[in-house]
């Protein structure tokens, strides 16, 4: 007998362990969206030890340690994407990819793994703008080397605050486009900013912080449309289904596992309002299998 079309008399006529096991071996993928975002600002963190600089308004961000003609200081890059203004709240985020284009690699330079690493406070982009990785005076609200909002909020700690483990990573050579794809870490930092909006500090760009003239230059928001930043997001918008009782988007084994647990008093599963939960509410969620 299918399970899905078992009618209520034929319930009654089975044990209802024997129904729960027929069911529980099927199952059905939820249907997921997806939606593309660019970044809603961006910045270099720029190491300089005598001038507050920034580059929030320039076409291009770093990452990596520059060589000798720029005193072979660091790069950092800062990106941030508006995940709740495109995704909707209380989705659950299946899986990230960020694309970018690498726009200039130093001569002889071989590929270098470059990192997301999640940012802890919030910082500024500013109106700086910069021709080069050298950064352009701060103005008011930039991101420095040293401040979060130039001139009066400092980091905690110069160069930024981020996670001390990567997020993601990917390996970039020459000129093109790269993508970081899906892991664990990036899932888990766009569910957080989805989940709570104000923790969405974006995430720093870091590059080879070692070796000198391994710096990598990269588009940003202010770039040629086609070469922006560009994170895809794939996730299972909330569920309005009564019988959907895990919220998942599907109505399947779990929730039957949800309805037993509460069979012969009342929860979540009396879909009918009688006061428990029984071969009648039963039905109704057989009826809405998906």
């Amino acid at each position: 007998m299918n399970a899905l079309h078992l009618t209520l008399p034929a319930l009654r006529r089975i044990p209802i362990l024997a129904i729960a096991g027929a069911i529980l071996a099927w199952t059905a993928p939820a249907s997921a969206d997806v939606v593309e975002m660019t970044t809603v600002k961006d910045n270099t963190l720029i190491e300089d030890p005598s001038l507050p600089v920034s580059a929030g308004a320039s076409t291009s961000f770093y990452s990596g340690r520059v060589g000798s003609n720029g005193g072979t200081t660091l790069r950092r890059g800062l990106l941030q994407f508006d995940v709740a203004a495109q995704v909707p709240a209380g989705s659950t985020i299946t899986a990230v990819t960020l694309q970018v284009r690498c726009s200039k690699v130093p001569t002889g330079s071989q590929a270098q793994l470059i990192k997301l690493h999640r940012m802890l406070a919030s910082w500024g982009e500013g109106s700086s703008v910069s021709f080069g990785g050298g950064g352009a005076p701060a103005t008011p609200g930039s991101a420095t080397w040293v401040s979060r909002f130039h001139p009066d909020l400092p980091w905690t700690t110069p160069g930024g605050q981020f996670a001390a483990a990567p997020s993601g990573s990917t390996s970039v050579g020459a000129v093109g486009f790269y993508t970081f794809a899906s892991s664990a870490g990036m899932v888990a930092d766009v569910q957080a900013w989805l989940d709570d909006p104000a923790s969405n500090h974006g995430w720093a760009v870091i590059g080879n912080e070692v070796v000198p003239q391994n710096v990598r230059r990269f588009e940003t928001r202010e770039s040629t449309s086609a070469w922006r930043p560009q994170l895809v997001v794939t996730f299972v918008p909330p569920s309005t289904n009564p019988y959907d009782l895990n919220g998942d988007g599907i109505v399947n084994g779990a929730d039957l596992s949800i309805l037993l647990a509460q069979w012969g008093g009342p929860g979540t599963a009396d879909f009918n309002g009688d006061g428990v939960v029984n071969g009648a509410d039963l039905a109704q969620l057989l009826g809405a299998w998906t």
